[in-house]
């Protein structure tokens, strides 16, 4: 086993992969069943961060999955309000075996803050960590002296308050450090957290909605541990380049944990909370349904067979049990990620037809202003534009409340490799992928979009709020090596 991934990073510091995206997955085998997949791939040749997770093999789905407490606040004077806190803590990912972790109000990850679009809301944050951290609010739309990002370090043993009202669609964000050159080490230790963000048509939705009961969230990472289980974050310069990848596999913390769901719908909320693997998510041929993508709910269901998300992204999917079996798996890169445990209670059991209205794009995109992105890898570091990030630079200046296309093309020399576009402040619509209409579940609105090398990808994007921001790639690695930029909102 150790031989195998040995293996596997060699190749991939060469720039290739065991799991190319249309290539063959290995077979998954357990006593009863043998299941074997495949993978697209555009990228022969190129390190497509399909990472394969050779080590959960060993692992017997015995432990039920973490989920973690939801956090409504208090109204105060019209306000509602959060109290979150950094904290370093213990977790044993291996049995008997405990490693420092981070989290917000406990050992690992975070609670789910409950919050309701157009309402004011204020949330404290304290830092008990041994280092300066910040709080980015991904996906939110929000100006930059709340966004955790320009001049917002929170020093050990500070507080900071932070308020802001969400006017957008009902959508599951989510939380995380962006703090300068530690954000890779912090997001990995374990610091992440989600928003369930409502609105009055999402309440209106007939989809699940019981939390715990037919409504799951699942923060899929991986994370190398030591023969200790200790979780060490160091990286290569070959991680540095390729981002931070492999080890196990894990959903809420939990290696091969099982999932009890009734006889019914079941709604799933993917984050992919990585630094910087792809993931491709099966059930083993079986359909699903995507309802929601970073920004909020699709026009309609969306039918799939196989969903791949990178770094940052989000999806909301349904999985009717109607034809389970007992036990069936939740496929993630050709690996049995998650056991779904069919019991006798009835829940929901129709997919909607029809969801939220999504805005139409405009037809007259030819008279809007268009900014050109090139995104680069080399040996020594990935690149916008041909530059490196520089805090003291203004990339350039955007009209607020002015449309604009941002056209994104991913080199394809043999070094690059699949990038997260990922802006900050807005939300934005894919309006083009290679020239066509884009997959319908890509069709919403997003914040991450993945750009794989030699593709090019035209979004239409908006910016409402204030300020300095930045626009960067999510691979967390990539983004502290300088693969990022910043430009002022004026009025």
């Amino acid at each position: 086993m150790k031989k195998l991934v040995i293996v596997s990073l060699i190749l991939g510091a060469l720039g290739y992969t065991l799991y190319a995206n249309n290539e063959s997955k290995m077979k998954v085998e357990n006593k009863t069943e043998q299941s074997s997949h495949k993978m697209n791939d555009n990228n022969m040749g190129h390190h497509s961060h399909n990472t394969s997770f050779y080590e959960n093999e060993k692992f017997a789905f015995n432990k039920k999955l973490l989920l973690p407490p939801v956090l409504k606040g208090e109204v105060i004077n019209g306000v509602r309000n959060f109290n979150i806190e950094t904290t370093i803590g213990e977790f044993e990912f291996l049995d008997g075996k405990k490693t420092e972790t981070y989290g917000y109000n406990g050992s690992l990850l975070g609670p789910i803050l409950s919050l309701n679009a157009k309402e004011r809301t204020k949330i404290n944050i304290k830092n008990n960590l041994l280092e300066e951290t910040t709080v980015h609010w991904h996906g939110a739309i929000v100006s930059q002296n709340v966004d955790g990002v320009h001049n917002s370090d929170i020093l050990p043993e500070e507080e900071k308050s932070v308020e802001f009202t969400l006017n957008q669609p009902a959508s599951t964000l989510w939380f995380h450090p962006h703090t300068m050159h530690k954000t890779a080490s912090q997001v990995y230790k374990g610091l992440a957290g989600l928003i369930y963000l409502e609105d009055e048509e999402s309440k209106n939705l007939n989809i699940p909605k019981k939390y715990g009961v037919n409504d799951f969230p699942l923060i899929i990472q991986d994370k190398k541990l030591s023969a200790e289980g200790e979780l060490e974050y160091k990286t290569t310069h070959m991680e540095k380049i390729h981002g931070k990848s492999g080890g196990y596999l894990m959903i809420n913390g939990i290696i091969s944990p099982y999932l009890d769901i009734q006889n019914g719908v079941t709604r799933l909320r993917l984050v992919n909370g990585s630094n910087a693997t792809n993931f491709n998510i099966d059930l083993d041929g079986k359909e699903f349904y995507q309802i929601a993508s970073d920004g909020g709910f699709l026009n309609a269901p969306v039918e799939l067979k196989e969903l791949k998300l990178s770094p940052g992204e989000r999806a909301e999917l349904l999985i009717s049990s109607k034809d389970f079996n007992d036990k069936e798996y939740l496929y993630i890169n050709g690996t049995k990620a998650l056991e779904l445990r069919k019991t006798k209670e009835r829940t929901l059991n129709i997919i909607p037809k029809t969801l939220v209205k999504v805005s139409e794009v405009e037809k007259d995109l030819d008279k809007l202003n268009t900014r050109n992105f090139v995104l680069k890898t080399n040996s020594k570091s990935n690149l916008i534009n041909g530059s490196e990030f520089d805090m003291d630079r203004l990339d350039f200046e955007v009209k607020k409340g002015t449309k604009e296309i941002w056209n994104i093309t991913n080199n394809e020399g043999m070094m690059d490799m699949p990038h997260p576009f990922h802006v900050h402040g807005a939300q934005f619509r894919v309006i083009e992928r290679n020239g066509e209409v884009p997959p319908l579940n890509e069709q919403g609105y997003k914040d991450t979009v993945n750009i794989n090398p030699g593709e090019n990808v035209k979004i239409l994007v908006e910016y409402k709020t204030d300020g300095v921001t930045v626009y960067h790639c999510h691979i967390l690695e990539h983004e502290e090596m300088g693969m990022m930029g910043q430009f002022i909102i004026e009025e």
